[in-house]
């Protein structure tokens, strides 16, 4: 069940109990808890409203957008390059003194070697401490590989809410490929 369910449940029940509680305190208190869930109610229809929303027959253009929103949202100041004088970077976004740099991939196939090529290239190309590529899709072994020995952060476009905490953590291969990279 979703959170609107659960909210509305909330609603529905404390408002009953209000009613067969009225004349009393009771009947107050559960009309109070009832309010509670329609604020809890209305906080997660405009964050569902708010929210920048992932449709698969965006454009590539639109796809940096929609990154850009997402970082925007996470409080990154996050500006889209202009198209091809992007040298490999198609977002710039700083936080707290960290600059990151972003490659958006909308494709439906694995991303490759190149996407990591040209954010490594754009890290030095934009003084930033990170890169991190993004895509719709999955990624070949070899660019994880790369992205690996490069420190650079291989997302799906779903992981991008929870970069602060991704950029935390240092880049590990998976057990099944570091058989490969021997």
């Amino acid at each position: 069940m979703s959170a609107t369910t659960y909210s509305s449940i909330w609603i529905a029940i404390f408002t009953l109990l209000a009613g067969v509680y009225w004349p009393d305190v009771r009947g107050l208190a559960f009309i109070a808890l009832a309010f509670i869930g329609l604020l809890h109610l209305a906080v997660l229809v405009y964050e569902q409203i708010a929210s920048p929303a992932f449709y698969e027959k965006m454009s590539p253009e639109e796809f940096e957008h929609y990154c850009a929103a997402v970082l925007r949202q996470r409080k990154w100041h996050a500006r889209v390059t202009p198209p091809g004088a992007d040298q490999g970077v198609d977002i710039v976004a700083d936080k707290r003194g960290l600059r990151i740099v972003l490659q958006c991939k909308k494709y439906s196939k694995p991303v490759g070697n190149y996407a990591v090529q040209e954010i490594v290239a754009g890290i030095a190309h934009e003084n930033a401490q990170r890169g991190v590529v993004v895509t719709n899709s999955d990624y070949t072994a070899g660019a994880r590989r790369l992205a690996a020995s490069n420190d650079v952060l291989l997302l799906h476009h779903s992981q991008l809410g929870k970069i602060d905490r991704l950029l935390r953590k240092p880049v590990e291969l998976p057990v099944w490929l570091t058989g490969l990279w021997r």
